[in-house]
C-alpha cells in the first residue's frame, strides 16, 4: 500500500492482531455484491463551497483504503474535507498533492479491525468557479484500492468517477442600441449580447411600469437574446424596451433602455391600368402626404417596345400652379425615361393624384394578357427626390411601381349548342368558352330586344362562361339566349341557343337496328357512330331534324336506342306538324364510332308519330283536312260514310270521305304519297333496318 509506511515493529504487532482475529473474520461472511467506489456529482454557483460526497458500496472485510482523485485546480480550490465515516476512527489520513502535472486528492487509511462499509466515507470541499471532473486515477499502481484484513488487494472493485458544475452568474457584454430607427411597415430588431444566459425577457415600459413581451402580432424572439417587431406601425413611436436577463446562478440582470423610432416615408406610387393594342392609356402617380414641399424631381422608366410616351399629362394636382415641366426623352445609358420636376418659392402640401402621363400601347404577339412595368429610375441620383423650401432633400422616400396590363381580344372558341331539347321542368345549362373574356353577360330574346339577364328566379350563373335553369318550364319553350363577352376593345357575341320543351305527350321514338359491315357480317359488341334524321316525302326527302348517338352493339349486332334523345344535329321535333307527311327515319353508321357516316337503311313512320300529331293536330276537322278517323258512332252528323266492320276507318281524300276496311293482325297501316295503304310501301333503291 503507498501514502504511508509500516515499521517492523508495527508490522509484528498488525500481524499478531491479524492471527487473533483470524477466527472472528472468517466468522463474518463477506458481501456478495460488487464493491463500488463513488466519486459525487454536484452542482452549484460560481464562487461557493461545494461538499463532494466519496462512497463505498458493499464494502465487507476491510482492512486498509487507498484512493486518489484526480481535479481540476483552474476551477476548483481543494478546502478540506468533513462528515468523515465513524468507523474509520483517527487511523484517517486526507491531504492534496499533485501526481507530476496533475492535482490529486488522497485518502489511505487501515486497521487491525477489520470494518464493512456502505455509505458515504467523507466529503471533500471545494471552492467552485466553473466546472471540473473527478476522476479516479486507475492509472498509477497501487493509488487506487482496498484491501482486506489480511493485507491482500480485494479484486473487481469499480470506481465511478464524479463532477463539479459550478453556473456563473450572467454577464452583459453588449447592451442593446440606445436608438433603433426604422421605416413604418418595417422590421424593428432589439439584440443584447450576454453570457452564462439561461434566459431572456423582453419588455416593453408602459407608464411607470414594464410589461413581459409574448411572441405574436408580429413579434418573434421574445424571449431570446434578439428580438424582432415586424410591420412596425407609426403608433409604436418613441416606445422604450429593455431586456432581462437571467442565469443558473445569481440575480437577474437588467439591460439598459433602447427606444424606437419609427419613421413614416413618403411615398410614390405609379398605379397598374390596362390597355389594348393601339389604345391610349393614362397612368396615375400619387403620394400618400408629404407637406412643405419646394421642389419634386421624378424620373420613369418604360419599355418602349411596349409602351410610346405621349409627352402629355392630366389632372394635375392644384398645388402645382406654375413652372410644372416635363418631358419623354432619349437619355444616353439610360434609354427613354418621362421626367417630371417643379419648384417653387412658396412651398406647398402634397397628398393624393399628382397627374397621370399618357403612352400609347404598341406591344405585338400578345397571346394573353401580360404586364410590362412602369417603374423609377432609383439608380440616378437626383432623379428621384423631394426637396423643402430650403432646398434640403427629404428623407426616407419610398417609390412603388406601377406596370400596363396589356390585353388581347376576347375569341369565342365554343359557342352555346344552337338547338337545345329538354324535358318540361329540367335543370338546363348553356356554357360558352373564351379566351382573354374579363367579363360575361347572359342575354335573352324577349319581343324585339336582347335584355341583359341577372341571378334570381331560377337563374344563376348570368355573369359567367355557363348559364343555368333550375327548371325550364313551359314559359322557356322557344325561347333564345346568347353571351355577351367582354374583352379587349369591343364585346364579342357568341352564337344563339334555341331552347326547346317537351310538352307533355313523349316526342321520343323508340328504335332498334342491325348492324352490318360491307361483307353483310354482323358488327358484333363494337362501339359504333349512329346519326338518325326525320326526313320528309321519301329516304332522300329534306332533312327536317337530325341527331347523333355513341352506341355499342350487342352479341347480335343489335344497337336500341330512343330517336329523339341523342345529340341535336340540325332542326327540332317540337310543334312538328305530323300530319304534313309522310316521314320517314334515315339512319347512317359509323362502324369506327366517329362521324363518318355511310347509310344504313331507313323506315316510314307509321302508327307512333300519332300520338305526337295528337298533341299539336287536335282532331281533324268535319269535313275539311286530309286524315284518319276511326268509324265509330252514327256518321250522319259528320258526313261520314256508314260504318263498316269493327276498326275500319274513314279517310278524307280532300273531296270526300272514303272507307278503309280493316288490316290483319300484324298489319300496318302507312302512307303512300298521301294515301293510306295496308302493308309497306315500296321505295326503290332501299332497304330498311330491322325494327
Amino acid at each position: 500500500m503507498k501514502n504511508f509506511i509500516l515499521t517492523s515493529r508495527f508490522k509484528q504487532v498488525f500481524l499478531g492482531a491479524l492471527m487473533v482475529i483470524l477466527g472472528a473474520v472468517a466468522n463474518n461472511p463477506v458481501s456478495s455484491q460488487p464493491i463500488q467506489v463513488l466519486a459525487g456529482t454536484v452542482t452549484s454557483c460560481g464562487g461557493d463551497t461545494v461538499t463532494v460526497p466519496i462512497s463505498i458500496l458493499n464494502g465487507s472485510n476491510l482492512g486498509a483504503i487507498s484512493l486518489s482523485l484526480n481535479y481540476n485546480n483552474t476551477n476548483l480550490t481543494y478546502v478540506g474535507y468533513n462528515g468523515a465515516n465513524p468507523s474509520l476512527g483517527s487511523n484517517l489520513i486526507v491531504n492534496p498533492t499533485m501526481m507530476g502535472n496533475t492535482p490529486q486528492v488522497r485518502i489511505a487509511w487501515f486497521n487491525i479491525v477489520p470494518i464493512n462499509l456502505n455509505g458515504v466515507v467523507l466529503n471533500m470541499r471545494f471552492v467552485a468557479n466553473g466546472n471540473s471532473t473527478m476522476v479516479w486515477d486507475l492509472v498509477t499502481p497501487g493509488n487506487c484500492e482496498l484491501a482486506d484484513s489480511a493485507a491482500n488487494v480485494i479484486p473487481n472493485v469499480s470506481y465511478v468517477n464524479g463532477n463539479v458544475t459550478a453556473a456563473l452568474a450572467p454577464g452583459i457584454s453588449q447592451q442593446p442600441n440606445a436608438n433603433v430607427q426604422v421605416i413604418a411597415g418595417a422590421t424593428a430588431t432589439f439584440n443584447v449580447t450576454a453570457s452564462n444566459a439561461v434566459s431572456y425577457q423582453w419588455q416593453r415600459q408602459s407608464g411607470s411600469t414594464w410589461i413581459n413581451l409574448a411572441n405574436g402580432g408580429g413579434i418573434s424572439g421574445a424571449t431570446a437574446a434578439s428580438m424582432n417587431i415586424a410591420g412596425v406601425s407609426g403608433s409604436l413611436n418613441n416606445t422604450v424596451y429593455r431586456v432581462r436577463v437571467n442565469g443558473a446562478c445569481g440575480n437577474p440582470l437588467i439591460s439598459t433602455s433602447s427606444v424606437l423610432r419609427v419613421v413614416v416615408p413618403i411615398v410614390t406610387t405609379i398605379g397598374t391600368v390596362g390597355g389594348c393594342v393601339g389604345d391610349t392609356v393614362s397612368i396615375p402617380v400619387s403620394v400618400d402626404s408629404v407637406n412643405n414641399v419646394g421642389a419634386i424631381s421624378l424620373t420613369v422608366t418604360y419599355d418602349s417596345t411596349k409602351l410610346q410616351c405621349l409627352n402629355l399629362v392630366s389632372d394635375l394636382h392644384p398645388g402645382f400652379s406654375n413652372n410644372f415641366l416635363y418631358n419623354c426623352g432619349l437619355f444616353p445609358g439610360l434609354g427613354r425615361q418621362f421626367r417630371v420636376a417643379w419648384f417653387d418659392l412658396n412651398p406647398t402640401n402634397l397628398s393624393g393624384l399628382l397627374f397621370k402621363m399618357k403612352f400609347k400601347v404598341i406591344a405585338t404577339n400578345i397571346s394573353a394578357s401580360s404586364t410590362t412595368a412602369v417603374g423609377w429610375d432609383l439608380v440616378t441620383p437626383g432623379n428621384c427626390e423631394y426637396a423643402d423650401a430650403n432646398a434640403d432633400i427629404f428623407p426616407y422616400t419610398q417609390y412603388v411601381g406601377g406596370a400596363v396590363t396589356l390585353q388581347s381580344a376576347a375569341t369565342i372558341t365554343a359557342s352555346p349548342i344552337s338547338n337545345l331539347t329538354v324535358p318540361r321542368n329540367a335543370p338546363v345549362t348553356i356554357s360558352v368558352s373564351a379566351t382573354n373574356a374579363q367579363a360575361y353577360q347572359w342575354q335573352r330574346f324577349v319581343g324585339t330586344t336582347w335584355t341583359n339577364l341577372s341571378n334570381g328566379g331560377g337563374l344563376s350563373g348570368t355573369t359567367s362562361a355557363t348559364l343555368s335553369i333550375a327548371s325550364a318550364d313551359q314559359s322557356y319553350n322557344n325561347s333564345y339566349f346568347r353571351a355577351v363577352i367582354t374583352g379587349c376593345s369591343n364585346p364579342v357575341l357568341s352564337g344563339v341557343c334555341s331552347l326547346r320543351v317537351r310538352y307533355g305527350v313523349s316526342d321520343r321514338i323508340s328504335y332498334q337496328a342491325v348492324v352490318r359491315n360491307a361483307a353483310g357480317e354482323l358488327v358484333r359488341n363494337q362501339a359504333v357512330g349512329v346519326r338518325t334524321a326525320l326526313v320528309r316525302d321519301s329516304i332522300g326527302g329534306t332533312t327536317v331534324y337530325s341527331e347523333t348517338h355513341a352506341l355499342t352493339t350487342n352479341a347480335n349486332g343489335l344497337v336500341s336506342f330512343e330517336f329523339g334523345a341523342g345529340l341535336v344535329a340540325t332542326g327540332t321535333m317540337l310543334g312538328m306538324d305530323w300530319s304534313d307527311g309522310p316521314y320517314f327515319i334515315r339512319t347512317e353508321v359509323d362502324l369506327t364510332g366517329s362521324t363518318n357516316y355511310q347509310f344504313l337503311g331507313g323506315q316510314q313512320l307509321l302508327s307512333v308519330p300519332f300520338a305526337l300529331y295528337a298533341a299539336t293536330a287536335g282532331s281533324v276537322a268535319s269535313g275539311s283536312g286530309t286524315g284518319l278517323r276511326t268509324a265509330s258512332g252514327s256518321a250522319a252528323s259528320s258526313g261520314l260514310p256508314a260504318s263498316g266492320a269493327p276498326g275500319a276507318m274513314a279517310y278524307w281524300n280532300g273531296t270526300e270521305w272514303l272507307m278503309i276496311p280493316p288490316g290483319t293482325n300484324g298489319q300496318s297501316l302507312v302512307f303512300c304519297n298521301g294515301v293510306p295503304t295496308w302493308g309497306a310501301c315500296p321505295i326503290a333503291g332501299s332497304s330498311s333496318p330491322t325494327r
